[in-house]
């Protein structure tokens, strides 16, 4: 293995397309020299939500684009990448497809060698692009928050992760999202909800947090969702303009619950983790798009002591997870032309496992 490695990144498991070129030097946090991003929101806006077909046509259009784009900034040339590393799971089978052939072709031009990368753990790992990640040793606590996934694990290195909890239904994303859409906000809807909540009481109405009697970090936001639609629909005034302020009030209460029971949750992830490593004390990362949130950041920061929220910049789906998650994972690397064997799976947690 070359002491100095030039990774590329290629991330499609949803609505974003994203390339990214890292430097990586063993032992040291990588060097992105480039990263690029194609989003999708303006186009889905209209459909409020992912529809998988129209997702995957634009990443089949953009791509190259992206690529010829981060090529031309660094003035690096295609054989000259040592590693891809493409998002292989979980995501929306036709997006991953997407991505994975574009790696695929690469590797079968300039046999480059190919590390597939698990969506989830990408983004906890992204910790590890930043300065603060000096003070995180493994193993730590991990919670995966997007809108698709919702889960603690217990990280005890880059290839390492251990499920200690999940939602069983909606993730904490589609909880914002789905709610925005009954409140009649533009998608996505998470960080209009997290702008209004601002304004409002979060005290104003109690909205309940899901199996929050069970002591273990199994959470659920269905019924959150539902009480929110039954609470609009017995007052539907709250849309009136003279009535803002009761609307970001329902706002600012639907996001407390949201926040709330993953605060609660934690609790239980991280008594688990210290039943289970013998340790007192372990670090807490938290990553994905819902760790941009303003009061998940407050709430989480002052309710427990060594936690570590990814950059907000590193959180939505990016590349540069991804080949990050590439450098620390050498020993899952494909050579051609194994390489052009991998393949996608749309899903990696079972969440049957978890309804009690």
């Amino acid at each position: 293995m070359k002491q100095e490695q030039l990774v590329l990144g290629i991330e499609t498991s949803c609505d974003d397309t994203s390339v990214a070129l890292l430097k990586h030097t063993k032992g040291k946090i990588p060097e992105i020299l480039a990263v690029e991003l194609f989003n999708q929101e303006k186009i889905l806006e209209k459909f409020g939500g992912i529809v998988p077909e129209i997702a995957s046509r634009n990443h089949t259009e953009k791509l190259p684009y992206l690529l010829k784009d981060i090529l031309t900034q660094t003035n690096i040339t295609l054989d000259k990448i040592d590693i891809i590393g493409v998002t292989t799971h979980p995501g929306l089978l036709g997006p991953l497809l997407t991505g994975i052939n574009a790696a695929k072709t690469l590797s079968l031009v300039n046999k480059t060698p190919i590390i597939p990368i698990n969506h989830i753990y990408a983004h906890i790992e992204a910790i590890f692009l930043d300065q603060s990640s000096v003070n995180i040793n493994y193993p730590y606590i991990g919670l995966a928050i997007s809108g698709g996934h919702t889960a603690f694990f217990l990280v005890k290195n880059s290839s390492s992760f251990a499920l200690l909890g999940t939602t069983i239904d909606d993730a904490a994303g589609e909880a914002f999202d789905k709610g925005g859409k009954i409140l009649n906000l533009q998608y996505p809807a998470g960080r209009v909800i997290d702008q209004r909540s601002k304004l409002g009481d979060e005290n104003y109405h109690k909205f309940p947090i899901g199996l929050q009697n069970q002591k273990n970090s199994t959470m659920s936001f269905s019924g959150l969702k539902t009480s929110l639609k039954d609470y609009v629909f017995k007052n539907s005034y709250i849309f009136d303009q003279e009535n803002k302020d009761n609307f970001n009030n329902i706002c600012a209460s639907y996001q407390k619950a949201i926040v709330g029971a993953i605060s609660l949750k934690l609790k239980y992830a991280i008594i688990e983790a210290k039943s289970q490593t013998g340790l007192e004390t372990l670090p807490i990362v938290i990553g994905g798009g819902v760790a941009c949130n303003s009061q998940l950041r407050e709430t989480i920061s002052s309710a427990y002591k060594n936690v570590y929220f990814v950059p907000a910049k590193y959180c939505t789906d990016n590349a540069a997870m991804i080949a990050n998650l590439a450098c620390r994972t050498p020993q899952n690397v494909l050579n051609f032309p194994m390489s052009l064997e991998i393949d996608a799976k749309s899903r990696i947690i079972n969440k049957k496992e978890f309804i009690r």
